[in-house]
């Protein structure tokens, strides 16, 4: 089965966190076809394949995607469809590189991991990081364009901000305390704190609100969901200005990631750069999202990057589109590196 057709048919089957079953079989199927090591489905629904011995390196992409099918569909050499993109390109090129690398003669140990639950609760990387001891590289799939090497993630802190009080009769709802109204006003405080979105500032995005049950009363209740982005360089300091944009609302921190930055003169970047220069000027780059890097790279405390194929405009977008020769290419760029790795 060629790469066109391996990539189509994991676009086609539809794996929105938390349905992985379907997505790891078809995984389990290729790597067993690719000769990978005893690869399993574990409690989590990762598939991992732990190959060969000495100097060990995770290769991990997700195989979730977020909700909202796209008709997978094949014109010239794009493949269109959810997950083209993100991630499951990435993913694919990891696994088809790290079988050419050993074809090739690489011989030291390889953790393979396609990952659950990646774009909700990272049930995946979790799993593996209670379960394994740390590698000495990580390798995470995720779009970022052939010739880039993503160095580095902000952190993300979501936050839920609630607010309750008596209801009245709407046409008196001037009188008495709205729980909706008291958190826009919320809502507009925090945005003029962080309205930013660059890589070295705090940004924050409202992602979901909700309040009130009836059209003539005004709510009982209301809540409002905050995602804080953040830089290394920042401390978690800021959700002191939360808590006091949001006056008597409650402020509860429902989930954390911290930030990652990779040593930018590791074997691991050079060996990346090496590789990305048969064919281009290589790139490091960071970016202003979050990835499972994160959380591997901050617990395992190991070189860690981030690459893969693909426009990472186009994630979680209705537009998801790939070029399979940008496949192809990330295949053989990955190849080179673990065999650059290993001499060195």
């Amino acid at each position: 089965m060629n790469t066109m057709d391996m990539l189509y048919n994991l676009v086609n089957t539809y794996s929105p966190s938390g349905h992985e079953d379907d997505i790891s079989k078809l995984i389990r199927e290729y790597l067993t076809e690719l000769d990978f090591e005893d690869p399993v489905i574990d409690r989590s629904k990762n598939v991992i394949s732990d190959n060969g011995s000495g100097k060990s390196i995770l290769l991990c992409g997700h195989e979730d995607t977020v909700p909202g099918f796209i008709e997978p569909r094949i014109k010239n050499n794009l493949i269109y469809g959810r997950g083209a993109v993100d991630a499951k390109a990435s993913l694919l090129a990891l696994m088809l590189g790290a079988h050419r690398a050993i074809r090739n003669g690489f011989n030291k140990r390889i953790l393979f991991v396609a990952a659950a639950g990646e774009e909700s609760t990272s049930k995946g990387i979790n799993s593996i990081i209670k379960s394994y001891k740390p590698t000495d590289y990580a390798i995470f799939g995720e779009p970022g364009n052939y010739n880039n090497i993503t160095c580095g993630y902000r952190g993300r802190m979501l936050i839920k901000i609630s607010m309750s009080s008596e209801t009245h009769h709407a046409s008196a709802s001037n009188l008495y305390e709205n729980p909706v109204s008291y958190l826009i006003d919320v809502w507009n405080k925090i945005r003029e704190l962080y309205s930013n979105n660059h890589f070295d500032q705090i940004s924050a995005a409202i992602t979901r609100f909700s309040g009130g049950k009836y059209h003539n009363v005004t709510p009982e209740s209301a809540y409002m969901y905050i995602d804080v982005r953040y830089p290394a360089s920042e401390s978690e300091s800021f959700i002191d200005n939360i808590y006091r944009a949001a006056g008597r609302a409650t402020v509860k921190v429902v989930s954390r990631v911290p930030p990652y930055i990779s040593n930018f003169k590791s074997d691991l970047i050079r060996s990346f750069k090496n590789a990305i220069s048969y064919y281009s000027s290589p790139g490091l780059i960071v970016k202003s999202g979050t990835g499972d890097m994160n959380i591997l790279g901050s617990s395992w405390k190991i070189p860690s990057i981030t690459y893969g194929p693909g426009d990472t405009r186009l994630s979680h977008t209705k537009n998801e589109v790939i070029n399979i020769n940008e496949v192809e290419r990330s295949i053989d760029i990955i190849s080179r590196a673990l065999q650059h790795l290993a001499s060195l």
